[in-house]
């Protein structure tokens, strides 16, 4: 899914976290971890292009055609395992679930809209053990999909 999808999404999740938690801190915690994920991409563009930015290439968003890598380390299941320890409390529930409310959406849109993924590419443990290879983590034609 495209940056404009997931800012509306995680928009609808900080709202609904406002409408529940009533704490602007809170939704707006949750408004941003939905789309901010998405810098992770310039860990890929870096790896595949190096620093010049080529705006064609990074809103392409397929850097793992250029370098046969894929780490996207925030783009993680295990990240949400992380806010629920990180977040304890009853002062904090409102962050743990905005945050990972957004989050979660984030992927499980990402997992639909991206049809070269394979259900394990999301988990970060997946990725490392194959060593971030791209022809390992994605289908074998992800090179045609459009992303």
């Amino acid at each position: 899914m495209r940056t404009v999808g997931h800012i509306i999404t995680s928009a609808g999740v900080g709202a609904a976290s406002y409408l529940v938690y009533k704490s602007r801190k809170a939704a707006v915690a949750s408004f941003l971890a939905g789309f901010l994920i998405d810098l992770d991409h310039i860990v890929d563009y870096v790896r595949a292009h190096g620093w010049k930015l080529d705006w064609g290439r990074f809103s392409e968003a397929a850097h793992e055609k250029y370098s046969g890598k894929l780490y996207l380390p925030l783009h993680s299941y295990e990240l949400l395992a992380l806010f629920f320890l990180f977040f304890k409390g009853p002062t904090r529930q409102p962050y743990r679930v905005g945050i990972t409310v957004s989050i979660l959406t984030h992927l499980l849109l990402d997992q639909r809209c991206n049809p070269s993924r394979k259900a394990g590419t999301y988990f970060l443990a997946h990725r490392i053990s194959k060593r971030f290879n791209a022809n390992e983590i994605l289908c074998s034609d992800y090179s045609r999909h459009k992303h």
